[in-house]
């Protein structure tokens, strides 16, 4: 039951985020799933003993991957999937605990959280990133742009 309420939950929430961040209106059903797709990589993940930073990783490249897909198929730009899909993998609690941790003069814990939000926020970006670019490499190799000399 509460593996049904995570995939919801993330459904809705990059959904509800694809509505703040102006998705066409089409394109909103296609934002919760890529979401969706991505905690449930992330979930699963995290279930079988995997750290966090892995389980993100793979999580946000799931969800670079069905950006990609989406993108490629309703002729939209990835950015429109990925900005929505990756809201659920955000680390937004140990951001506000970090903050928690400086405002009660915990000044060590709240470096620690800190710095565990910043890198986990790097891994996401990190796998967006490689996704995109590894796709671009292989349409150009599939294209032959690759081999093709320029004068």
């Amino acid at each position: 039951m509460a593996f049904l309420i995570q995939v919801v939950t993330s459904f809705v929430s990059s959904l509800g985020f694809g509505i703040i961040v102006n998705a066409p209106r089409r394109v909103l059903i296609h934002c919760g799933i890529t979401g969706m797709v991505g905690w449930i990589v992330n979930w699963y993940l995290l279930l079988i003993g995997y750290n966090t930073y892995i389980s993100v990783f793979a999580g946000s490249v799931a969800v670079s991957i069905c950006a990609i897909m989406f993108a490629r198929k309703l002729r939209m730009p990835t950015t429109v999937f990925n900005l929505p899909g990756i809201f659920p993998l955000v680390p937004g609690i140990s951001a506000y605990q970090a903050i928690q941790s400086f405002v009660s003069a915990e000044y060590i814990r709240g470096v620690e959280l800190l710095m565990k939000t910043f890198t986990i926020s790097m891994t996401m970006a990190f796998a967006i990133v490689m996704i995109e670019v590894f796709y671009r490499l292989v349409m150009r190799i599939l294209n032959g742009e690759l081999n093709k000399k320029t004068s």
